[in-house]
């Protein structure tokens, strides 16, 4: 969707009005810096972690709704279809009102709508209420990582980033089982009660610890056919991947195929555009393109592991809830083994060659899955997962940090407006399109309960390698300053 507009040079339709230079932040000491970091990360793993922990506690909720577990996953498309058609008004919303007032405001918005949660006595109101909390989500992560991007020296962003990297890394693989835990011992409503000592605790931080920053003396004017023809793009198309996996027929991929081009015409749209919602000058960046380009391609292939794996160990091998869960901690454990050297890693080989080795590595890693069969010993099955983990860690990693090894700091809200944006709907779109291979890969098998999930791992796989097409095109230095290396000559 991107390469019409991604030129190496920036067009001037797509530059806007800049004559009011972005003030310095604030210095801030490194403690304060820390409490900042802590705080934006905890609101980022409380975002990502609602849209999983959920379902492990669907027929227990369906059963107090009076409904079936399949009509309540309404309530996860709900919450995921609300932050992916808001996220990109996050970066004016804070531009116009403040960062740190919408901040703090989002941050108790979404613990309040966590208490109502636990207090839903219907799927309507239950519902409405996951749409209430999407919103406030959708302004709580982006425009807190605007607030730590333009707080953090640039020698430190580095770090700052690959610390803002590990929620979205662990928290949908600690998700299900935490839910099935909590629903089983406290009950389903605590699932969202957790959220409120936590979100009280961060909205008194954000008041505290986060810096006012200065606003525009003539902000510009909300993009409101941008926004419009976003939303309905993102509708289109995470709806019409929904119905897809689940029916498969004519009218979703009709609805996808509007979706997509709605889309499309939305990224035209903010290209001509003189004040549009997101700018997209960041394209004409190499290193900002290719995880855009190929970085949200391969996201959709690595997010359907934490949803895949799962099901092949319970359904197709047989394991329990609860040694599935057991069996998903080495997922995790390779996830945070590798975090300690992703840095170290990047310093030494650069991130062009790093990108080109982690996009094979991840391949490996999803489609690896397919040899998972009947009898494989479980320390086989375990060695394999923390071996995905890793791969995931470092591919993650890659993407995240280069997304804004160049980007001006002036660009930052733009930048994570859009980086967010393509990182929710690819995430939700893996979800659904390892639905959607489930389904085909139940076409092609042998009626044997495994194969299906077996099969998906195979399509989904194939999407890693567009970070390698993107990865050769890159220059050899690509990112280089921003990681602390020295170019090689």
């Amino acid at each position: 969707m991107v390469p019409a507009i991604a030129s190496n040079e920036a067009s001037p339709t797509m530059s806007r009005d800049t004559t009011s230079p972005a003030p310095e932040p604030e210095a801030l000491s490194p403690l304060r810096l820390r409490l900042i970091m802590a705080l934006v990360t905890g609101a980022l793993f409380m975002e990502i972690l609602d849209a999983s922990i959920i379902i492990t506690a669907l027929p227990r909720m369906a059963r107090d709704f009076g409904t079936s577990a399949v009509g309540l996953n309404i309530g996860v498309t709900a919450y995921i279809l609300t932050l992916g058609i808001l996220i990109p008004a996050s970066g004016w919303v804070a531009e116009r009102f403040g960062a740190r007032r919408i901040f703090a405001i989002a941050i108790g918005l979404f613990t309040l709508a966590s208490a109502l949660c636990g207090q839903a006595s219907s799927l309507t109101e239950f519902v409405a209420l996951r749409v209430f909390q999407g919103a406030a989500g959708a302004m709580m992560v982006p425009v807190g990582q605007v607030i730590v991007l333009t707080c953090t020296p640039r020698d430190k962003l580095m770090v700052a980033m690959s610390n803002l990297i590990w929620p979205a890394l662990i928290a949908p693989v600690v998700g299900p089982p935490l839910g099935g835990f909590i629903t089983e011992h406290l009950g389903w409503n605590w699932i969202f009660y957790l959220n409120v000592p936590l979100g009280l605790i961060g909205l008194v931080g954000a008041w505290i610890l986060v810096p006012r920053t200065a606003r525009p003396d003539e902000p510009r004017r909300f993009d409101w056919p941008g926004f419009a023809i976003t939303a309905l793009g993102t509708f289109g198309l995470l709806a019409g991947l929904e119905l897809l996996g689940a029916t498969g027929n004519l009218a979703a991929l009709a609805l996808v195929a509007l979706g997509l081009a709605l889309l499309v015409l939305a990224l035209r749209h903010m290209a001509r555009a003189p004040n549009p919602m997101v700018g997209l000058d960041n394209l004409a960046i190499p290193t900002f393109r290719a995880t855009i380009r190929g970085g949200s391609l391969a996201r959709a292939g690595v997010a359907a592991s934490p949803f895949l794996v799962p099901l092949l160990l319970q359904v197709g091998l047989g394991y329990s809830p609860s040694e599935a869960g057991l069996i998903l901690i080495a997922l995790f454990a390779g996830n945070l083994a590798m975090k300690s050297v992703t840095t170290p890693v990047l310093r030494t080989f650069g991130y062009r060659r790093v990108l080109i080795g982690s996009s094979l590595t991840s391949f490996a890693g999803i489609a690896g899955g397919a040899l998972l069969a009947p009898g494989t010993p479980v320390t086989l099955i375990c060695a394999f997962l923390f071996f995905s983990g890793m791969t995931r860690s470092m591919h993650f990693t890659t993407l995240g940090t280069m997304a804004f090894s160049d980007i001006p700091k002036p660009q930052m809200s733009d930048a994570t407006s859009l980086f967010n944006t393509s990182i929710q709907l690819m995430m939700a779109s893996g979800i659904a399109l390892s639905a959607l291979a489930v389904k085909l890969g139940d076409t092609l098998g042998t009626g044997a309960p495994d194969v299906p999930y077996r099969l998906a791992f195979l399509p989904l796989s194939v999407l890693c390698l567009a970070t390698l097409v993107e990865a050769l095109r890159l220059p050899r230095d690509a990112g280089d300053s921003f990681v602390g290396r020295k170019s090689q000559a």
